[in-house]
């Protein structure tokens, strides 16, 4: 099958914002032999949105768009579909309730109605409504219409589009695997993509199973897509080779969430240079409240002192980048909250403040336990947002790991150093 993809929208020509969905959606239809021949980016134009539609419906077997499903006026992809097709917009009754119940457009309503208008023959791919997005069969093509929203658009294309296409692509394969087998996601951390890569081609030789793998920042996401047998056997190759960077199906918040859940535990933190990042991916789950305490963002001195109860003498001797604070943030955090565990984080995310001795990127993660204090020093690299999402992410994961393993276990690639006491 051969395959476009249209990226819609005005910041995408601007870059405005980055197309993040341009890579998800490549990678992802490669990892099942989909890879998409083109992809466009073009603007919110009705006469170049259908001029690009009637071109590639002439070339391709399918093509999935991404844009343009909003209730503004510059929101014209499914006017611009129907023009190029020659098909009536008919409303959607049961999008038209769900426009209507919900809150977001409680004030909008007249102007948000317009969703509901699809062209003729069209089917909503969501089935809660709660995502605009749909499909349409013309001339044996089949056309695929996603928001933009990056969280939406995965999560159709994902669970909704990528089976239509793997059915229609090898109909005896995804029957065995509808059977037999499964698409699997897994998500690894600190962990290089090549080093995985290498791991799979040396044990996947011989094998009819599709295999995609991409970093999803700081994340390395695996796609696994085959007969259930030959997935089982994968999955126990890669959890003995890898099982320290394996953290699930899901993501980081969301596997340490449910750890935290099952055994009874509750968790606070303590934040200098990620800024509340480390609460923000934490309270990311649903469903948090239930072991999830409270955070403190302690970005001075003096507010380490005065909340966290950091000593005076420590932060004068060692300073506040230093295995001694960040050890210090976790215990008054955890004392304060009365919590299990507490993470700290403080360094310099820059790209200013680094010194010869602490360059930019130096950060001290610290755990804290009823058994314990741990602290680790790292060195990232990156622009400023990168290095405190890398932090977050390590925060978390050095609390998975203590968790499942133990301190014995705390190995980490960018980790220079490491200091632990009682608490």
């Amino acid at each position: 099958m051969r395959g476009a993809i249209i990226f819609i929208g005005d910041e995408l020509i601007a870059g405005r914002i980055l197309n993040t969905n341009a890579e998800f959606a490549g990678k992802l239809l490669s990892a099942v032999g989909l890879e998409p021949e083109e992809i466009i980016t073009i603007p919110d134009r009705e006469d170049i949105i259908i001029k690009t539609i009637k071109r590639l419906i002439s070339e391709y077997d399918y093509i999935i768009t991404s844009g343009g499903l909003g209730p503004t006026d510059d929101d014209v992809t499914t006017l611009a579909l129907a023009k190029a097709l020659n098909l009536p917009l008919v409303e959607n009754k049961a999008l038209l309730s769900a426009i209507r119940s919900t809150l977001e457009y409680k004030d909008t309503f007249e102007m948000a109605k317009r969703m509901a208008l699809l062209p003729e023959g069209a089917e909503v791919l969501a089935e809660n409504l709660k995502i605009l997005g749909f499909r349409l069969n013309y001339q044996e093509k089949k056309l695929f219409f996603l928001p933009g929203v990056p969280s939406q658009f995965r999560e159709l294309l994902e669970k909704r589009v990528l089976p239509q296409l793997c059915e229609l692509k090898n109909k005896a394969f995804f029957q065995e695997c509808k059977e037999r087998g499964i698409l699997k996601n897994l998500i690894f951390f600190d962990l290089n993509e090549t080093e995985l890569n290498q791991f799979l081609q040396e044990v996947s030789k011989g094998t009819n199973l599709r295999i995609g793998y991409y970093p999803v920042i700081p994340e390395v996401k695996l796609v696994l897509f085959g007969a259930k047998e030959e997935i089982e056997r994968l999955m126990l190759l890669l959890r003995e080779r890898f099982f320290l960077n394996l953290v699930g199906e899901e993501s980081l918040p969301s596997v340490l969430g449910k750890l935290l859940t099952e055994r009874g535990y509750s968790l606070s933190t303590a934040e200098s240079c990620t800024g509340g990042m480390l609460a923000s991916l934490i309270t990311s789950v649903s469903g948090s409240s239930r072991y999830y305490e409270r955070g403190f963002i302690t970005y001075s001195a003096d507010s380490k002192r005065e909340l966290l109860r950091v000593k005076e003498e420590t932060l004068r001797e060692f300073g506040i980048y230093s295995h001694e604070t960040a050890m210090e943030m976790a215990a008054g955090a955890k004392k304060l909250a009365r919590s299990d565990f507490a993470l700290s984080t403080t360094g310099i995310a820059g790209p200013t403040g680094g010194t010869s001795e602490i360059p930019v990127g130096t950060v001290f993660i610290a755990l804290a336990t009823h058994e314990g204090l741990y602290s680790l020093r790292f060195q990232f690299e990156g622009e400023r947002d990168t290095i405190q999402k890398w932090v977050s992410y390590t925060a978390l994961d050095i609390l998975r790991r203590f968790i499942l393993y133990g301190k014995s276990f705390f190995s980490y690639r960018f980790a220079q150093g490491y200091k632990e006491r009682p608490l």
